[in-house]
C-alpha cells in the first residue's frame, strides 16, 4: 500500500513538473536526435540545458524571453535540453557533450550558425529577462530590447544627456518626426515618451532623469492594476535608455527668483 501511494505522489509532482515545462511557450525542446539539425537551421540560437521538468524563476525568466524573442526575430531559435539523471538518461550523452552536468544547470548557450561554435552565458549573472536580452544583443546582430524601447530611438539617444543643447534640441526635431511616421500604435506611444524625457532632460538637466525614476518606480509599487504596472515599467525601461556612466554636462543654472535676492 506504502509503495503504491508513493508511486501515485511521485507521478503528481511530475505531472505537475511537466505542466510547468509546457510553459515555455516558443520554445523548441531538442534531443540527442534533432539537436543539431534543428540548431543549424537558424542563424543563432539560444539552448537552455536543464532538468527534464524545470520551474522556478530561472526558467520562467528564460520563457519571458522566449516570448519577447519571438516578438522581434525570426532568425533566433529559443530551445531546451531536458537532462534526465534517471531511467533511460535522455539526452545526458548530449550534455556531456557540451561538458553539461546537474552542477551546472541551468546553462545556457547561445549558438552561431554551428553547433562548433557557442558562447556560454555568463555564469555569474543571473539567469533574468533583462541579462538574457543583453547577452544576446551583445553577442548578435540582433536586437531583443526591454518592453517598450525602440531600437533606432535607443541608439539614436545614446549619450543624449551630455550632448550641448542645441545638438540635443536638433535630435529633438528628428525623433518627432520619426516618431510621426511609426505605424504601429504601441510604437507610437513609445516613441511619444522618448520625445518627451528628452525635452524634459533638455529643460531641467539629468536630474530629471533621477527624480522621474523615483516618481515612477513608487507609483508601480502601489495599489495599480496589472496594465497600469506595465505601463510603468515600460516608462522605466525608456528613461533607462537616457542614462549614462559618465555625466559630463553641468546642470542648467536655475533661474533666481526675486525672494532670492
Amino acid at each position: 500500500m506504502m509503495r503504491i501511494l508513493v508511486t501515485l505522489l511521485l507521478a503528481a509532482i511530475l505531472a505537475r513538473h511537466a505542466t510547468w515545462a509546457i510553459s515555455c511557450a516558443g520554445c523548441v525542446d531538442l534531443d540527442e536526435i534533432n539537436f543539431q539539425n534543428t540548431v543549424e537551421r537558424f542563424p543563432y540560437a539560444v539552448v537552455k540545458f536543464d532538468i527534464a521538468f524545470p520551474y522556478g524563476e530561472k526558467h520562467e525568466a528564460f520563457a519571458a524571453f522566449s516570448k519577447a524573442a519571438h516578438k522581434v526575430t525570426g532568425e533566433l531559435l529559443v530551445a531546451t535540453v531536458g537532462i534526465k539523471d534517471y531511467g533511460e538518461l535522455e539526452n545526458k550523452a548530449l550534455g556531456e557533450r557540451f561538458e553539461i552536468d546537474d552542477k551546472k544547470f541551468p546553462a545556457i548557450l547561445l549558438f552561431k550558425g554551428s553547433v562548433e561554435q557557442y558562447i556560454w552565458f555568463p555564469s555569474h549573472l543571473d539567469v533574468t529577462l533583462d541579462n538574457l536580452k543583453a547577452f544576446v544583443s551583445s553577442n548578435t546582430p540582433l536586437y531583443i530590447g526591454r518592453e517598450g524601447c525602440l531600437k533606432e530611438f535607443n541608439d539614436a539617444i545614446k549619450n543624449y544627456a551630455n550632448l550641448p543643447d542645441d545638438a540635443q534640441l536638433s535630435l529633438i526635431e528628428e525623433l518627432e518626426t520619426q516618431q510621426e511616421k511609426l505605424s504601429k500604435p504601441e510604437e507610437k506611444l513609445s516613441g511619444k515618451y522618448y520625445v518627451l524625457y528628452m525635452r524634459k532632460i533638455n529643460a531641467n538637466g539629468y536630474d530629471f532623469l533621477e527624480e522621474e525614476t523615483k516618481r515612477l518606480l513608487r507609483l508601480k509599487a502601489g495599489k495599480v492594476t496589472a496594465a497600469k504596472k506595465l505601463e510603468l515599467q515600460q516608462k522605466l525601461n525608456i528613461l533607462e535608455a537616457f542614462r549614462v556612466h559618465n555625466l559630463t554636462k553641468a546642470a542648467p543654472k536655475k533661474e533666481s527668483s526675486k525672494e532670492d535676492l
